[in-house]
């Protein structure tokens, strides 16, 4: 049987809060109506969190393929804007590509 302690600090780390008094600022849509002394509301949010990720972690194929295209449009539109030629602009998709096989590339980076 799962801690109340242990329900909060997951619930804590799955909506990126440090506190009860953050995640109620922040995640008012989850805590509405709850009373969060009792570890039935906690068990109540952490339920709806976790069904929140399983649903956003459902990213289809297609989605990922077409992701990728229209970062590779951009990228060749803007390299175009900045001078690049086709060559450069292609290896700079090699690099964004192969760095993305070893961590996140976040936008800001690029």
């Amino acid at each position: 049987m799962i801690k109340l302690r242990q329900m909060k600090q997951e619930t804590y780390q799955l909506t990126q809060t440090i506190s009860t008094k953050q995640l109620k600022t922040e995640r008012s849509d989850l805590v509405q109506n709850k009373d969060l002394r009792y570890k039935s509301h906690w068990q109540e949010i952490l339920q709806q969190l976790k069904f929140e990720r399983a649903q956003g972690e459902d990213i289809s194929l297609k989605d990922l393929e077409a992701s990728e295209n229209m970062l590779r449009k951009s990228l060749i539109a803007v390299g175009e804007l900045a001078g690049l030629n086709e060559s450069e602009i292609t290896v700079d998709w090699q690099r964004i590509k192969l760095e993305n096989q070893f961590s996140d590339i976040h936008i800001e980076e690029l």
